[in-house]
């Protein structure tokens, strides 16, 4: 099964999810390295994560993209960690600019926050300055508490016209929205994190529900 639009799981935490996004034909999985994080795992975490789905994946002959999430850290620290784990890409969810991602050794995800009352100018400004530099933006919602995972949706009708290829839509997402937001708006990329959670922990017919909605016609 191939997904449209791409599929991004965050902040898994746990082996046994990580096979099952395996077995779903999830593209990218995304291990929180922001400390502040309910999501954060260790690199000790991340290590016995990334080892157990390198097995895996040579034994059911599939792919996945792992995502390093980071926010202000250290580039040495950053690139690290991209060496221990061998990561795909390191998403940043801070103020990190061009001159910052010039020095990080993986390609590079970088989140855009969206506040209730942002001028789509603006954000398209962001994204034209972010596309510099990064493979792929997402768009997710503004909070003073949380740089990701925070259950609410921003304005997907305002922002619309933003959602073109290579571009994440992030924020709120779940089984029960997911299938309306893709009929209507056609994003190339969804990523999702408490969403798919009961309690704050990963939870496996919410996964499994959110890829079937997505991907019904």
């Amino acid at each position: 099964m191939t997904n449209n639009p791409k599929i991004k799981i965050c902040g898994v935490k746990d082996i046994k999810i990580s096979k099952l996004l395996l077995d779903l034909n999830i593209d990218f999985l995304g291990l929180n390295f922001i400390e502040k994080s309910s999501r954060f795992i260790s690199l000790k975490e991340g290590k016995r994560i990334i080892n157990e789905i390198n097995i895996y994946k040579k034994i059911i002959n599939t792919k996945i993209n792992v995502v390093g999430l980071f926010q202000n850290h250290e580039v040495e620290y950053v690139n690290s960690i991209i060496k221990t784990l061998n990561l795909n890409y390191v998403q940043l969810c801070g103020s990190e600019d061009y001159n910052y991602s010039q020095k990080i050794n993986a390609h590079i995800i970088k989140m855009i926050h969206i506040k209730d009352d942002e001028k789509k100018e603006i954000i398209e400004s962001q994204i034209e300055s972010s596309q510099k530099y990064a493979d792929y933006i997402i768009l997710d919602t503004f909070s003073t508490s949380s740089k990701g995972g925070t259950g609410k949706s921003f304005n997907w009708d305002k922002f619309k016209d933003l959602f073109n290829k290579e571009i994440f839509i992030a924020g709120g997402l779940n089984p029960y929205n997911i299938s309306d937001l893709n009929t209507k708006y056609r994003p190339w990329g969804v990523d999702v994190a408490s969403g798919v959670e009961i309690n704050n922990i990963k939870d496996i017919s919410k996964i499994k529900a959110f890829v079937k909605n997505l991907n019904s016609k």
